[in-house]
């Protein structure tokens, strides 16, 4: 059965790097990526038009290719956590957490008994890497093997951090864009109040051994980022990344091009 190398590296205190893909699909993104050293695919299946086919198939290819596959659900649904993960996905990120109560559903859907009540059907299947197992087995290396992010990015998920930063959660990301929007301060990353909302979050995560996200813009950010703590290093996106790379092929043509006479 496969380990979840990217739980291995956050548990170990180690870091990750990696984008997030929600345009662009097909296994040459998952070897790209792979190949360009990168240790995580974040699949977005809350904002993309990605169906549940088009998702397993990019997590097949990132396995395929030597790179974690991590998909952020839509929604907190019994259908988004279970065919995932038996679909062979062990990396799974909810969005818009607001209660305590809700990340012990997510952590119950999610892990086998004893840790949860996640429907069974462990039948040579992705989940167990097609490999025929014992059932206790097979649920253990699941439950040791299932990495669950939990986003912070709204008001109440601020005001209810320690009953969400729980045991069974391993991954703790700032979605700055709805967090900001959330706190009446759309955009304003660098005012106080925001910047006290991810201290604190950092600090919770830090003395509960749960990992950060940092992200990168820029590579010359990435010192700071991984100084502050940070181990999930979150770099732009497939279009970002795209779109970087053309415009420098662009910007370098430019003086050359032959422009007609105003």
């Amino acid at each position: 059965m496969r380990t979840n190398r990217l739980k291995a590296t956050l548990k170990a205190g180690d870091i990750a790097l990696g984008t997030i893909v929600w345009e662009t699909r097909g296994r040459g993104v998952m070897h790209t990526l792979a190949a360009a050293g990168m240790d995580f695919a974040w699949i977005c299946a809350e904002h993309s038009a990605f169906n549940l086919e088009t998702v397993v198939d990019l997590v097949a290819h990132a396995h395929a290719a030597g790179i974690s596959p991590i998909v952020r659900i839509p929604d907190l649904q019994y259908e988004h956590v279970t065919r995932l993960l038996d679909s062979g996905c062990q990396s799974l990120i909810l969005p818009h957490i607001k209660s305590g109560a809700e990340v012990r559903r997510f952590v119950e859907l999610a892990k086998y008994y004893p840790e949860g009540s996640r429907g069974i059907a462990i039948y040579l299947g992705a989940s167990t890497e097609y490999e025929e197992v014992e059932l206790p087995a097979a649920m253990a290396h699941a439950n040791a093997n299932t990495l669950l992010a939990v986003m912070i990015e709204t008001r109440e998920a601020l005001e209810n951090a320690d009953e969400i930063l729980i045991d069974g959660i391993d991954l703790a990301v700032v979605g700055h864009q709805d967090l900001s929007q959330s706190l009446g301060i759309p955009g304003q990353y660098g005012s106080p109040t925001f910047r006290e909302a991810i201290d604190r979050m950092q600090a919770l995560c830090a003395a509960r051994g749960i990992a950060t996200t940092g992200i990168a813009a820029k590579p010359e950010n990435l010192k700071a980022i991984v100084a502050g703590g940070a181990q999930f290093i979150l770099y732009g996106t497939d279009l970002v990344l795209m779109r970087r790379e053309a415009e420098r092929a662009a910007q370098a043509l430019a003086p050359l091009r032959k422009r007609s006479a105003d």
